[in-house]
Formats: C-alpha cells, sequence, structure tokens
C-alpha cells in the first residue's frame, strides 16, 4: 500500500466482496480482459486514425516495457498534462500495467499548479505536449524539474529536445524486455490507481484501482 494512503473501511470492504462488487482485480488485469474480448473493435478515434482494442493493447504495453526500461516503477506517480488524443490512452493504460499512478492535471494548469502536484504526490514524472499555441510545456517542465529534483523525467507528446523523453518514440521503439516482465509486476487491486489533486485546499482525493468504485467497465456499474 502506497504510503499515506488510508485504506478503504473494512466492514465496507468486507460487504462489497461479499456482494461480488469487488473483485481483487487491478485495473490492469480487468483492461487486459476487456481488450482481449474487444480485439478487433475500435476503441478510438482520433484524427484521422482508428485505434483497435488490439492495437491500444498492443502500444501501451510496447510503452510500459519502454516507461520500465526509463526507470519507472510500481507506485510511482506520474503527471499527466496531455491533451485529447489517442497517446493520452496509451500512457494511462501503459501506467496501469506497471502499478504507475497517473496524475490528471488539466492543460491550463501552469507552474504553479503543476510543482504543488508534483510537491503534494513526490511525482518522478510529467507528461506534457511540446507546445499549444503560444505556451511551451517543454519550458514549464524544465523550471518545474529545476525547483524539485525529485522530478527526474520529462515526457513529451510532440518534438521532445535533449534532456526529455519523446512519448511518440516511447510508444514505437521496441524494447529490450518482454511481457515477462510486465507479468512480473505485482499490483495490489488496494492500491490508488489514479490521483486527482484539489489545490484550492491542498488536499487529493484518491480513485482506488477497483472496478466498483470509481472505473467501471462495460456492464459493471459503479458504486
Amino acid at each position: 500500500m502506497l504510503d499515506g494512503v488510508v485504506r478503504f473501511p473494512p466492514e465496507l470492504a468486507e460487504r462489497y466482496r461479499a456482494k461480488g462488487y469487488w473483485e481483487d482485480r487491478s485495473l490492469r488485469d480487468v483492461f487486459a480482459a476487456v481488450f482481449a474480448k474487444y480485439a478487433d473493435r475500435v476503441a478510438i478515434i482520433d484524427r484521422e486514425q482508428s485505434v483497435t482494442y488490439a492495437q491500444l493493447s498492443e502500444r501501451s504495453e510496447r510503452l510500459a516495457l519502454n516507461l520500465l526500461d526509463e526507470g519507472l516503477k510500481p507506485l510511482d506517480r506520474v503527471v499527466m498534462q496531455l491533451p485529447n488524443v489517442v497517446e493520452f490512452a496509451y500512457l494511462y493504460f501503459a501506467l496501469q500495467r506497471i502499478g504507475s499512478i497517473p496524475i490528471m492535471a488539466l492543460p491550463t494548469h501552469r507552474f504553479h499548479e503543476i510543482t504543488q502536484f508534483v510537491q503534494l504526490s513526490g511525482a518522478v514524472a510529467c507528461a506534457t505536449p511540446d507546445k499549444t499555441k503560444d505556451f511551451d510545456y517543454r519550458d514549464l517542465v524544465r523550471r518545474i524539474r529545476e525547483a524539485n529534483k525529485i522530478l527526474s523525467l520529462g515526457i513529451i507528446f510532440g518534438d521532445a529536445p535533449a534532456g526529455f523523453l519523446s512519448l511518440n518514440q516511447l510508444v514505437e521503439r521496441r524494447s529490450k524486455r518482454s511481457r515477462d516482465d510486465l507479468n512480473k509486476v505485482m499490483i495490489d487491486p488496494e492500491d490508488p490507481a489514479a490521483f486527482s489533486l484539489h489545490i484550492d485546499d491542498d488536499q487529493a482525493r484518491v480513485f482506488r484501482g477497483k472496478l466498483d468504485c470509481s472505473f467501471f467497465v462495460h456492464d459493471k456499474p459503479p458504486i
């Protein structure tokens, strides 16, 4: 269990398990079953491309292996400040595969907000686009990294300069690792699956990796 996270009240957890709401599966395992079941169906349409569940699985797996190569590990926090593109999905599912925890940030967040996200969560990586109109996110990440040494990785969607990782290349690059390395990653279903942080009162709301909580798939209703 991630330090600082309070487990769900035992009496409620027992009730949810008894009713079959909680299956004690990580989101990685839940999504793997969905990807396999609907492999040939279109999962995402982005700009001029359509991506099937099988392609989403393959690309997120390749990205996950490359993120392991770059030093990410289970329970590492990663700030995600990407636009509404398919690469967002690749990264989100890749992080779920290795047990790292995405922190959801809005494209409009700037130095003050992202710095607080990093400091509150202890994030080790930040994923952003290269720029939007006249704003350069790479400069933003540079400033935050200079002030917060724990933030070791900057992952850029688009033009990644020296000192940054290219999200596009991480998706496409073949890893030296194999699927067995992913299968060895142990994920506690009660650990957080994602963070949504509220900077106004320095409180963090935790979305747990439960099928019955903030995430649900197909015919599984949210509680």
